[in-house]
């Protein structure tokens, strides 16, 4: 008997060991907003999204700051006008605020969410009965808030999707970014050249790009819609403006007086170095066929 009590007992806290609190849910939400509700509402927030749902909630005087994971947050302030607050009926004509949920956590977090009492949108509307993909519920305060059980592979509260190779590879500095320098092309003195001419200087154009590209100097480039004098941009994979100068003047537009440049230092994500073999697989065929 000694030894199945031992037994129970060790499962017992190997289990909530490993057990899962609301925290560690990953619940995604990359943009900003605010929602004015009832000051009398301030209690159920915190309950709902900093104990039901584990989100970080940063108080102010009039008002609650929520964190989700990806960066975003919703901002609930508080009022005591009536004028100043929607209902529940406007909450539904409003912006749903999109959650992000992994699939592996999806039912969980919806679970949660039941549990808890937030009530669902409109349950009566077959639109809105179908939760496998995605769960509209009313937040306390009456803002319509949907979870999306999302097939996209979601890092885990704090894991870290960091590769070194990668980095390096793309010249990444500690926040995945890098210095490029931007390019506008815009329109030049001289263009009104015959038509071959024309057809002939805009084809050793797009050959200037293509070899830039393949030396890896340009990472991305493209016309803009409309018949305005700017007419596209580039990106350099170069360090100074100096160097990028460079690159433009072997442009042969540049040369012909048909475009001219601005440059200027610009600061992104080094994924953009991939854009070129990614696009190598989209194309059926060729811009300079």
């Amino acid at each position: 008997m000694k030894t199945k009590v031992f037994l129970l007992f060790a499962l017992f806290f190997s289990f909530s060991l490993t057990a899962q609190t609301p925290s560690d849910y990953t619940i995604v939400f990359t943009a900003q907003a605010k929602v004015n509700i009832h000051e009398n509402k301030r209690e159920a927030v915190n309950s709902f999204f900093g104990t039901a749902l584990g989100r970080r909630i940063d108080a102010k005087a009039d008002s609650d700051w929520v964190y989700f994971d990806g960066g975003g947050f919703v901002k609930f302030a508080y009022h005591s006008d009536e004028n100043m607050i929607l209902d529940t009926t406007e909450f539904i004509k409003s912006m749903q605020l999109g959650l992000l949920v992994p699939s592996t956590e999806y039912e969980a977090v919806q679970s949660i969410i039941k549990d808890s009492g937030a009530p669902p949108m409109l349950p009566e509307v077959e639109k809105y009965q179908d939760h496998d993909h995605f769960y509209y519920f009313h937040a306390p305060g009456g803002q319509v808030f949907r979870i999306v059980n999302s097939a996209t592979t979601l890092p885990k509260k704090g894991e870290v999707l960091f590769d070194a190779e990668k980095a390096e590879k793309y010249g990444a500095d500690d926040y995945g970014m890098k210095k490029y320098v931007f390019a506008f092309l815009k329109r030049g003195p001289n263009r009104s050249l015959p038509k071959e001419e024309a057809d002939a200087l805009q084809m050793a154009h797009l050959q200037n790009i293509g070899r830039m590209a393949q030396e890896g100097k340009l990472v991305l480039a493209g016309p803009f819609f409309g018949n305005d004098d700017l007419r596209g941009i580039y990106i350099f994979n170069v360090s100074s403006l100096e160097e990028a100068k460079k690159l433009t003047e072997t442009d042969p537009a540049i040369q012909a007086g048909s475009l001219i440049m601005d440059l200027k230092e610009w600061y992104g994500s080094a994924a953009l170095m991939e854009v070129n073999q990614i696009g190598l697989t989209l194309a059926k065929k060729s811009i300079m066929d």
